[in-house]
């Protein structure tokens, strides 16, 4: 009797362990790298380890651009098995005197819990789904974030090795790098490099986008937002909300295209809709089929503060919030007025004129740069 229940003890052992093998044996990731939008990376290599030994691996040689939490292309040595416990971290990046100086470093990662969001999977529009993807960000300054996938696992700050740039490198031979350094220098002018933004998350909210016109020679083209931290937000070409000129839109958010990540839970987590609000947009749209314009807006400062504000909605009585940004464009077709929207009310917060698109000789259309008209109200 006594062997009986050892033999069946161990089979029960030997079952558990086999379960465990099959469970780990189902784990596959990749591994990968990203950047604030608009904050040039050099050259990052990032290598990941468990137990003292190389397990994978990402590197490029070119500059990567991108957004803020969300893999960038890069070679890496393919679809993993084994899940890491640190990391470490070499590229070339810009210190606050807009300097490119080499980072380096590494951090001990959080394995259990990286473990357990593999073994878990997340759901994303009630459909279950599998992490796949290891993804370390290098922001200004030496700051680093790793993901796995959209949720945050980790954040440190790696040291300043040597300074070898007093600007940013371009290449003078390769047109589309000088006006990326452009674009870059022009963004940096408006939103000069702040460490502390990549310390924490930022806040998110429901929000969603919109587009209306007054007049019928003008078409929508496309819009695109950028967050305090580099966040790509979204890209509203499809499903955008068509509204009426003035009129409160104020249905709930249904935005499908959206960038942003989640923190760390041990159960298993629900992916949401929730996106930071933008610092910086580039508005674009088409006059009688053929003139294109295309034009970068710093919003407002307070916007935060203004969004988040509640009111009283003047047909139910009920407390409400903004859950949508209104982009217009007026009757003379290069005017344009940008609103807060929510459930039966509007706030205008900023009236621009439009700039044409620079014409690089490719197909794409390329912002014609900063508004110098602008009002914020």
């Amino acid at each position: 009797m006594y062997v009986k229940y050892i033999l069946i003890i161990s089979s029960f052992l030997l079952l558990l362990v086999s379960c465990r093998n099959r469970d780990e044996n189902k784990i596959e990731w990749y591994s990968a790298m990203s950047c604030p939008s608009n904050y040039i990376i050099e050259g990052p290599t990032i290598y990941y380890f468990n137990k003292g030994e190389l397990i994978s691996s990402a590197s490029t040689t070119t500059d990567i651009y991108g957004s803020w939490g969300f893999g960038d292309e890069a070679r890496n040595n393919g679809k993993m098995r084994m899940l890491p416990d640190s990391v470490s971290v070499n590229y070339g990046g810009l210190n606050n005197k807009l300097q490119m100086c080499n980072y380096e470093g590494g951090s001990i990662l959080p394995y259990e819990k990286i473990k357990n969001l593999f073994k878990n999977g997340f759901i994303d529009y009630k459909e279950k789904k599998d992490f796949r993807e290891i993804t370390t960000g290098m922001a200004p300054g030496g700051k680093i974030c790793v993901w796995i996938d959209f949720v945050e696992i980790k954040r440190f700050k790696i040291k300043e090795i040597k300074k070898y740039s007093d600007s940013l490198l371009i290449s003078a031979s390769k047109k589309e790098y000088v006006n990326a350094y452009n674009e870059t220098l022009n963004y940096l002018t408006h939103h000069p490099i702040n460490y502390s933004t990549w310390e924490h998350p930022d806040a998110r909210y429901d929000l969603d986008f919109g587009f209306c016109t007054l007049s019928n020679n003008v078409k929508f083209h496309n819009c695109y937002f950028n967050s305090k931290e580099g966040i790509l937000l979204t890209h509203f070409r499809v499903g955008t909300e068509f509204t009426t000129w003035g009129i409160p839109y104020g249905q709930p958010i249904t935005v499908l295209d959206y960038n942003s990540y989640s923190q760390y839970s041990e159960k298993i987590i629900v992916r949401d809709k929730k996106m930071n609000l933008p610092v910086d947009g580039v508005f674009e749209w088409i006059v009688d089929s053929t003139k294109f314009y295309s034009t970068c807006v710093v919003m407002p400062k307070d916007l935060p503060q203004r969004f988040t504000k509640t009111y009283i909605n003047p047909k139910t009585g009920k407390k409400c919030n903004y859950n949508r940004i209104i982009f217009g464009v007026e009757k003379d077709g290069i005017h344009c007025i940008v609103w807060l929207d929510g459930p039966g009310k509007q706030e205008k917060i900023i009236r621009f004129k439009g700039l044409p698109e620079r014409n690089d000789g490719d197909e794409t259309v390329n912002p014609g740069g900063y508004a110098t008209e602008v009002v914020y109200y």
